[in-house]
């Protein structure tokens, strides 16, 4: 069941194993239940961007944003506009389904 979908990422329930899984850029998180999906997406959420961006100002790293993994054992790094759309895709209710039969149609002019 495909929840969320944007260009760099998706958010779905595998049939087979059950787990809520997140794809964005080159990370893979596997969520064992709703609950622990919905902490995460609630922290991304409530993430001010620029105030993450500002408090991490002087990191050594070239992306600002830092989310912990599993504890802090591994962490994601971002940068502001990464951040933006790994909020779109973390929605925060998981009870529409994303149509994944659905065609996106449109009008465009090559000229």
């Amino acid at each position: 069941m495909i929840y969320n979908r944007i260009s760099n990422g998706s958010l779905f329930r595998c049939d087979s194993c059950k787990l809520i899984h997140l794809e964005f850029n080159n990370i893979n998180i596997n969520f064992p239940s709703e609950e622990k999906y919905q902490q995460f997406a609630e922290y991304i959420h409530e993430l001010d961007i620029e105030k993450v961006v500002q408090k991490n100002a002087h990191s050594p790293y070239h992306r600002k944003i830092i989310i912990p993994i599993n504890g802090g054992a591994c962490n994601y790094i971002l940068h502001a506009g990464e951040l933006s759309d790994l909020k779109r895709l973390c929605i925060r209710q998981l009870n529409n389904q994303f149509p994944s039969d659905a065609k996106l149609e449109i009008d465009f002019s090559l000229n």
